[in-house]
């Protein structure tokens, strides 16, 4: 897809990378004006509440405890919210050009919309509890040494600006417009498939924070000098 669209305001250092988060600003309005869909009212609670899990998972943690690893090539919880944060805010620009699309092209519907054979499966394979690990892209790998406050506030961030596309795309037929998802070259998606598994794969990595978190092994907060940030491994699994 190729719009002009108007650019907004970056809070790329958040996420550790001056490129990270780069969105259109799609304003979060109706086009048809009309009241929201049940399907995608549930979609925008569905992040609205992803950013008070991520509240619940990291505030108050130390950038030791964030960064703490439970073993050699297993996520921290940092990690863990530093990859939603940059593969969400790559997808935050061709959501909005899906928008921009639909609208100019006055591709409207109130739905109910389900996703096909192809993004069914990608939702099974996405949604937690995890059977099967993927490695991620490279440019979606987070770093290992990252601030609690920063890493946290970005994901509760980017959460709302999702939960602000969705509100956007109310009134469109969001099963026309067709994504790209990154390293995925065989098919593309609908604009509701991308929520969907933006939403997925959100459930799934505050999952794995929240083991994280859980392990026995998790580092007590210490009045102490904050240990050492954990030096960078090879590629874990996502």
């Amino acid at each position: 897809m190729s719009t002009n669209r108007p650019e907004t305001d970056g809070i790329d250092h958040l996420f550790g990378r001056p490129t990270a988060r780069k969105s259109a600003g799609a304003p979060a309005t109706s086009p048809a004006g009309g009241a929201e869909s049940s399907g995608l009212r549930e979609l925008r609670r569905g992040f609205e509440e992803a950013a008070r899990e991520a509240r619940r998972i990291a505030e108050g943690l130390s950038a030791h405890q964030v960064n703490w690893r439970p073993a050699a090539g297993r996520w921290s919880i940092a990690e863990c919210f530093g990859h939603l944060n940059m593969f969400g805010s790559e997808m935050l620009s061709v959501i909005d050009e899906a928008i921009f699309l639909a609208r100019s092209r006055g591709w409207c519907g109130n739905g109910p919309f389900r996703p096909g054979f192809v993004g069914r499966w990608l939702l099974k394979g996405t949604e937690p509890p995890v059977h099967r690990k993927r490695r991620a892209l490279d440019q979606h790998v987070p770093r290992s040494d990252q601030d609690a406050k920063d890493v946290l506030s970005a994901l509760v961030d980017l959460n709302g600006l999702l939960a602000s596309r969705v509100e956007a795309a109310n009134g469109l037929d969001v099963s026309r417009p067709k994504i790209s998802l990154p390293g995925v070259r065989l098919f593309r998606l609908s604009l509701l498939e991308v929520f969907l598994f933006i939403a997925a794969h959100g459930r799934r990595h505050l999952a794995q924070a929240r083991v994280v978190r859980e392990n026995p092994l998790f580092p007590k907060p210490s009045p102490g000098p904050e240990q050492a940030s954990p030096s960078v491994l090879a590629r874990p699994f996502r």
